[in-house]
């Protein structure tokens, strides 16, 4: 194929953004770039790391030419899924990738020409200007049931149940995308309810101002989507404290959605309009049901009350309450370096300090998905640091 007449491949990645027409045009261009086959599990073949997609049609349609031929750079998502599909220890696939690259070729190669089934394969097209020999990126190798629902549909749908709930686009106060996930924070200041107990004696790490001035705990909430394989449609509270904006996510209480659907026909997949309209309306009500759940002073009061009882716990031994937490919830050491010097700036010597030190740290992570996972993991700590700091 050749690689020089493909469009430069799209931006796959978007950390702390608002401007949803940024996010939007993004996800545009990507849709543009997506290209989905099914093929036998038999065939999916390596060179160089690299999957190699030969012998498959050439499609001529309205938009054009696409031929899917052609050599596709791996996601880390991708790394995953090759080494549960053929029983490969993704540590040691990782290591062949570095150091003997064509053993990994050997290995998967060899155990594909033995497997059985098909596999959709999602691949976004384009060219690399610092590897042209490549035609894109291989974002997912999946089941044949994968059930369709892109990041740019989940928007739109977002948007819309959102609007019929009686917000819009204007509460979106937080966009982040990596090869992984979408996810979307929704943040409404108008319900929100006193939490001075929460941040007493907190100052801000981000600007010393103290939580007394602004005890307000607002409602919100946080959908992702992954279109690879990385986990369902999902939508969970998330409450802000004003006072520093840290988010507080609440996974127990959240909303999921496989991406599981019927068996797709060997080939070129154009997904149709019935099965993304089902897809979307799903997701609209989704949200509808979800504004109705958790933003009320209700919810919010419920949320402060549940999270006081661990809260109030003194930590006297910092050091150790924080390096025990950090190995728990398994922190990298400039995690745990960062969560206790936000613990020390905030002033606040309890667990509770604990749970606000990790929330503010997450807003300054730069990946997308180690990002949400620090703050969706802020509740936890607070616990044990509790358990911890009460022993």
């Amino acid at each position: 194929m050749n690689t020089s007449t493909l469009p430069v491949l799209p931006q796959r990645s978007l950390r702390g953004g608002t401007d949803l027409g940024q996010l939007i045009t993004i996800l545009q261009d990507q849709q543009a770039a997506k290209l989905d086959l099914v093929l036998p599990t038999s065939q999916i073949r390596f060179n160089q790391g690299l999957l190699a997609i030969a012998d498959q049609p050439v499609d001529l349609n309205n938009d054009g030419v696409t031929d899917p031929n052609g050599l596709y750079v791996g996601t880390e998502a991708v790394d995953q899924q090759i080494a549960d599909l053929f029983g490969i220890p993704v540590r040691y696939l990782r290591r062949m990738r570095a150091e003997h690259v064509e053993l990994l070729d050997t290995n998967v190669n060899e155990w594909a020409a033995r497997a059985e089934g098909k596999r959709l394969v999602r691949l976004l097209q384009g060219s690399d200007p610092e590897d042209p020999t490549t035609s894109g990126i291989v974002r997912a190798v999946l089941s044949d049931r994968y059930a369709i629902r892109d990041n740019i549909d989940t928007v739109f749908s977002v948007l819309q149940g959102l609007r019929e709930a009686g917000l819009d686009g204007s509460n979106i106060s937080g966009i982040d995308l990596s090869d992984n996930r979408l996810y979307l924070a929704v943040n409404v200041p108008q319900i929100a309810v006193d939490a001075k107990e929460l941040v007493r004696g907190y100052r801000s790490p981000f600007d010393s101002r103290p939580g007394e001035e602004l005890p307000l705990l607002n409602a919100g909430l946080v959908f992702t989507n992954s279109e690879v394989g990385r986990g369902a449609f999902e939508i969970f509270p998330r409450a802000v404290l004003q006072v520093c904006k840290n988010g507080l996510t609440r996974k127990v209480d959240g909303f999921r959605k496989i991406h599981l659907g019927g068996r797709l026909e060997e080939g070129t997949i154009n997904w149709s309009t019935a099965t993304v309209d089902a897809a979307n309306e799903f997701v609209r009500q989704q949200v509808k049901d979800a504004v109705a759940s958790f933003l009320s002073e209700g919810y919010l009061e419920n949320l402060r009350d549940d999270l006081l009882k661990d809260a109030g716990v003194e930590v006297v031994d910092v050091v150790g309450t924080v390096e025990f937490v950090s190995k728990k919830l398994q922190y990298t050491q400039t995690e745990q370096d960062s969560i206790l010097a936000d613990f020390i700036k905030g002033g606040q010597v309890t667990s509770g300090g604990v749970l606000n030190a990790v929330t503010s740290v997450a807003q300054r992570i730069e990946n997308p998905d180690r990002a949400y996972e620090v703050e969706a993991s802020a509740i936890e700590a607070m616990q044990v640091a509790a358990k911890f700091a009460a022993v």
